[in-house]
């Protein structure tokens, strides 16, 4: 499941793109086809992307961390601004049930 996120992530981002919507909505792509029970969000008013996944606390944080370190081996940035990747599962009653920043494009 997350090698096929992976690949996901390098299939749908061939170059860098700095644009952190453009991110998202990569990011977004990825996890639909891989992880998300439903389709993946994101604000760029709240510079959060959420996704549904069936999984319980320690395994999504461990999820979130590896999004997080395919992101930046990708290269895939959310410029200057922080952004939040939030994992929710249906099993508790859709809250967040790990959260982690997304990369931010390196000074």
């Amino acid at each position: 499941m997350v090698l096929a996120l992976c690949v996901s992530i390098s299939a749908g981002h061939a170059l860098a793109d700095t644009d952190s919507v453009s991110n998202a909505k990569t990011l977004c792509r990825a996890v639909d086809t891989t992880i998300s029970l439903s389709p993946c969000t994101y604000s760029e008013e709240t510079k959060t992307v959420t996704v549904s996944v069936a999984t319980r606390g320690g395994d999504a944080q461990e999820l979130c961390r590896t999004i997080e370190s395919s992101l930046i081996e990708k290269q895939i940035y959310f410029g200057a601004d922080p952004w939040k990747l939030n994992l929710k599962s249906p099993a508790s009653g859709d809250d967040t049930i790990a959260s982690c920043d997304l990369p931010q494009t390196p000074r």
